[in-house]
């Protein structure tokens, strides 16, 4: 009990104590905190000048405007790029004696910095580009570390005795350094130039003054990776380059060609560069000097701005050589090699003999593996057996060749196997026949179909079903079928899966549509699915329907509507129209015997500028469930989620908020 006292005695006496320093200690805190920010601000000084300097030596530049506020100059370069310098003032850290030699390698306190035992260039070399050092000081505060690959690693600064770079402002330990960066900076008595004296450096570095010249390649917004632009073999891009001067030159790498436009009256010109065409030239490996460098210089009497921009051809994939190589083939989910099909029957075509005909047939012996190339359009005509897996795909990853039914009733009939179909332009402008692009009108067989899987295609002028079922009691169904990161052109109202009254609804299991953009320029009606069977409630498909952007379908008759099933996921898909008064519902289910499907439809997003509505089920469905908290009609969202519309190149960009949160196709 009387050390329970004591403690307490103390305990009050130590609180008492606090109390009374308690300004004392805010005092000391608030100057703790103040001296960490003047550090802070000091050491940000020295890398931005380290950044200047380095900017300033590489040439082909010149100052445009030059501001000066408490001893900072801003300058504004002929590339568009604004740099500070700011000469040190009295503080508490002492800056290193910073330079660079005859061989534009840096020098610090006498010594040549440098990495691995090589020299660190402040001025770049063929093949290797200059680097800017980041300083900073020790935890204690006492001497100064660099680091060359922006702050990942760090080491001590020694000078040319050895000793740790000091950066304490009294000197008392460790080699010399200064409060002040530069021996001197600013513009000469001409007004022509910029002048820089280093510290320890005899020769100046003098920077022309010329107001009316500027050169600034303003960098893509896509196809950037890594310091290059990549551009894909053949393939023809442009970005805005701003230009002041007398007269403009670009220049590109051997086997590219780089034009330049006339500059407009806010000085934009558009620069257009064309990649080489051969497939066989293309550079996997990235390179650092002038041999990938597209060059745009600009001349205001003997004063150049140069700027330029790196490029490279990107790695496009050649599936058969992949194919050939045993790798492995992805298509929406089903991986396709080599090992699978060692006895397939494999064509590679380019176009000269379009017709494909001879590779369909009631007695495929072989699975069938065709790899498409060049811009000739493949054709089948008229109504063709499948009896085996059959394969169809672009060679080229960048390529989407045209395969279509040349007859108006024509459709593909697959019996047996799988079809696949990937990087395919699918023309279906003249396909009117109710039997749409694919049926199974020759399934006699439960479960002998497995697949319809197709990814990365274009479907054109699309106005009757992609898939339609024969509605009969003797045929089945396609297990599963996969429609994922597919552009699909509507031109009139129709159903992508027309099931209409099919029986044997068990056949299919599984239908996926992921990442498609399915548009059209006018309002129309559309389905994803479509089924209306009154009679079999034998239904039990999974279907996940998520990642779309769907833009002026209307889902009047439901966007997804079955019979009854498994589950339902139909998330983070954007539903915009443009007209007004549309009414659109997002799924129906006619049973919920012999279960209630399992349903999450939530997260999505719906936008009309003229007051269209949709609502989460149609009042006819047997399951009606809807997110916690909400009605059923659905609430718009504030804001259009697309910024650009282009329906001739089937084009239209996401709003950021959308992009961010993951909410629509991510394909273009």
């Amino acid at each position: 009990m009387n050390y329970f006292k004591s403690f307490l005695l103390t305990a009050f006496a130590l609180f008492t104590l606090a109390a009374c320093n308690t300004d004392d200690l805010r005092d000391d805190v608030d100057n703790l905190k103040g001296r960490v920010e003047s550090l802070e601000a000091q050491i940000n000084l020295l890398n931005d000048n380290m950044t200047a300097i380095k900017r300033l030596l590489e040439g082909g530049q010149t100052i445009t405007e030059i501001t000066q506020t408490n001893g900072t100059y801003t300058l504004k370069l002929s590339g568009g790029e604004t740099v500070t310098l700011t000469q040190g003032s009295a503080g508490e850290i002492k800056y290193p004696e910073i330079s660079v030699n005859d061989e534009g390698q840096w020098v610090v306190n006498g010594e040549v910095l440098t990495q691995n035992g090589v020299p660190v260039q402040a001025v770049g070399t063929p093949g290797n580009d200059g680097i800017t050092p980041k300083f900073r000081l020790t935890d204690d505060g006492s001497y100064w570390q660099v680091s060359y690959d922006n702050g990942t690693s760090w080491q001590d600064v020694l000078d040319e005795s050895g000793n740790k770079v000091s950066a304490v402002n009294n000197g008392s330990s460790g080699g010399g350094s200064s409060d002040t960066f530069f021996e001197s900076a600013g513009i000469d008595e001409s007004g022509d130039f910029f002048v820089i004296q280093l510290k320890g450096q005899n020769e100046s570095i003098s920077i022309p003054i010329v107001k009316d010249l500027l050169c600034e390649i303003i960098e893509p917004a896509e196809g950037m990776n890594k310091g290059y632009w990549e551009i894909g073999a053949g393939e023809i891009v442009s970005t805005t380059v701003k230009v002041k001067g007398d007269n403009v030159i670009v220049t590109a790498p051997a086997g590219w060609l780089a034009t330049i436009s006339e500059a407009n009256e806010n000085n934009e010109a558009t620069l257009t560069i064309t990649a080489p065409t051969k497939a066989t030239a293309l550079n996997t490996r990235a390179t650092a000097d002038n041999s990938s460098d597209v060059t745009v210089q600009v001349n205001k009497g003997a004063n150049w701005a140069v700027d330029k921009i790196q490029v490279k051809l990107s790695i496009i994939r050649d599936y058969y050589t992949l194919f050939e190589e045993g790798e492995d083939i992805n298509i929406g989910g089903i991986t396709i090699n080599k090992n699978t099909y060692q006895d397939a029957n494999i064509a590679v075509l380019d176009g000269t003999e379009p017709a494909l005909d001879s590779y369909f047939s009631t007695t495929m012996s072989k699975p069938v593996i065709l790899f498409l190339s060049g811009n000739q359009e493949f054709t089948v005509t008229g109504t063709k057996a499948i009896s085996n897996d059959l394969i169809i795909m672009a060679r080229y990853e960048n390529e989407k060749p045209t395969f279509k039914n040349t007859a108006a009733n024509g459709t593909l009939r697959p019996r047996k196997g799988s079809v696949y179909l990937l990087n395919l332009h699918i023309a279906m402008e003249g396909n009117t026949a109710s039997a749409g692009f694919i049926t199974n009108n020759d399934l006699t067989i439960e479960n002998n179909c497995t697949n319809l899987v197709i990814d990365n295609c274009y479907f054109s002028g699309v106005q009757k079903p992609l898939y339609c079922d024969n509605k009969t009691a003797d045929i089945y169904g396609i297990n599963n079928i996969s429609l994922q990161n597919n552009k699909i052109q509507l031109t009139a109202a129709t159903v992508l899966l027309q099931l209409g009254t099919a029986t044997n609804l068990a056949s299919y299991k599984n239908f996926d549509f992921i990442n498609n953009l399915m548009y059209s320029a006018n309002a129309v009606n559309g389905q994803m699915m479509n089924c209306t069977t009154a009679t079999d409630a034998k239904g039990e498909i999974v279907g996940n329907i998520s990642n779309n952007t769907i833009i002026n379908i209307i889902g009047a008759n439901v966007y997804f509507r079955y019979q009854t099933g498994t589950s339902l996921n139909m998330n983070k898909n954007i539903f915009y129209m443009a007209d007004a008064g549309k009414t659109s519902y997002l799924y129906s289910f006619l049973y919920e015997n012999p279960q209630v499907p399992s349903i999450d439809v939530t997260d999505n997003i719906v936008y009309s500028p003229e007051n269209s509505k949709w609502s989460y089920y149609h009042s006819n469905s047997k399951v009606k469930i809807i997110p916690d908290g909400e009605k059923n009609q659905m609430t718009l969202h504030e804001n259009s989620p697309i910024t650009s519309f282009d329906y001739a190149n089937g084009v239209f960009t996401l709003t950021d908020e959308m992009m961010t949160g993951g909410y629509g196709a991510s394909i273009n």
